[in-house]
């Protein structure tokens, strides 16, 4: 039994670290593909959804279905009040924007270039991050390939 345990311990670790380099892979493939089409002067602009971290945190609370409909092929711009500058597992930059909920804060996966505005950083600055994804993870929005706005 203690072998059977083990083993799908062993499994879900090796899953993990799949998962872990097939995003890497896919945030790859996206900065080359989006410095494509930067270099090509006719690509149209992708329209911008302009919220804030508490307003996004509300949609998200009355209509996920709804929320993310709106947000559907747009790039999204959330202002907020800064609550944390950290790191995850894969050593990725999170901001967390203050939201109704002390405990939920809007999580903000910076891209690796965002790192020395980051470091400049202080909790309580009001800031925009303008993300290519939106989504909701257990309960609070998680934007992921945000950039610091100018």
């Amino acid at each position: 039994m203690k072998k059977l345990i083990k083993w799908i311990f062993y499994i879900f670790i090796g899953f993990m670290v799949l998962g872990y380099f097939a995003s890497k892979n896919d945030k790859s493939t996206t900065s080359t593909s989006s410095s494509t089409a930067e270099t090509q002067e006719s690509a149209p602009q992708q329209e911008v959804f302009s919220t804030t971290a508490r307003q996004l945190f509300k949609a998200y609370d009355e209509n996920e279905v709804a929320t993310d409909e709106n947000m559907k092929g747009k790039i999204v711009a959330v202002k907020g009040v800064v609550e944390s500058i950290d790191k995850d597992f894969t050593d990725s930059i999170i901001i967390g924007f203050q939201t109704d909920n002390q405990f939920m804060p809007a999580r903000m996966e910076m891209k690796d270039s965002e790192k020395p505005t980051a470091i400049a950083l202080k909790k309580g600055q009001q800031v925009t991050v303008i993300c290519e994804r939106m989504s909701r993870v257990m309960g609070s929005p998680s934007g992921r390939d945000c950039v610091f706005a100018k």
